[in-house]
């Protein structure tokens, strides 16, 4: 029996669909791929989250080695996509990383288990 491996086409189908502003229905207890933000808590910074699939493949006959895994990573930390995937939003590729960026570079985003105003932030600095 031969074992393909998911298409990227099929696996990022839901994401793809809901950033170009499709009404896509979801399943809660089926995390999809693609990037998305969430909060840590009420009223904290949105952190990034990347949810792939993980497949190996042979080189020689592109079929699966092995059985494939949903991955997820959220605010820079491994996870179970089982466990964010209930209160991710679908973002674009380009605001993931600027989500990733932000939080390295602005110091008030880094608190991510603590509520912030970022309007009152911006008021401010200059």
């Amino acid at each position: 029996m031969i074992r393909q491996p998911s298409s990227h086409a099929a696996l990022y189908d839901f994401w793809r669909r809901s950033v170009a502003g499709e009404r896509v229905s979801r399943v809660e207890d089926k995390p999809q791929c693609g990037y998305f933000k969430r909060r840590m808590v009420r009223g904290g910074p949105f952190v990034p989250v990347e949810i792939w699939m993980e497949q190996d493949i042979d080189p020689e006959t592109g079929e699966l080695t092995a059985p494939e895994r949903l991955r997820a990573i959220c605010n820079g930390n491994l996870c179970r996509p089982e466990t964010v995937w209930t209160y991710c939003r679908p973002i674009s590729a380009s605001e993931y990383d600027g989500l990733t960026g932000a939080h390295a570079s602005i110091p008030d985003m880094a608190a991510t288990h603590v509520a912030i105003d970022l309007g009152q932030m911006a008021a401010i600095r200059p």
